[in-house]
């Protein structure tokens, strides 16, 4: 269960912490079709992340 998941920055943003999610999708192939879209919108600096459905472990985070 693979999910592929898009972010990309505005024009004129840098930073990451302002990347704006564009589309969480399982079928990997409509990633560079949003790109593309998204291009002609003034996005930037595109990022895919993937998540395969596992549950986020607070643990390590917190590192107890």
């Amino acid at each position: 269960m693979k999910e592929y998941i898009l972010y990309g920055l505005r024009q004129g943003q840098t930073e990451r912490y302002m990347e704006e999610l564009l589309i969480a999708t399982k079928a990997q192939e409509t990633i560079d079709y949003v790109k593309d879209l998204a291009t002609q919108e003034g996005f930037h600096s595109f990022r895919v992340a993937t998540w395969n459905g596992e549950e986020p472990n607070f643990t390590n985070t917190l590192n107890i």
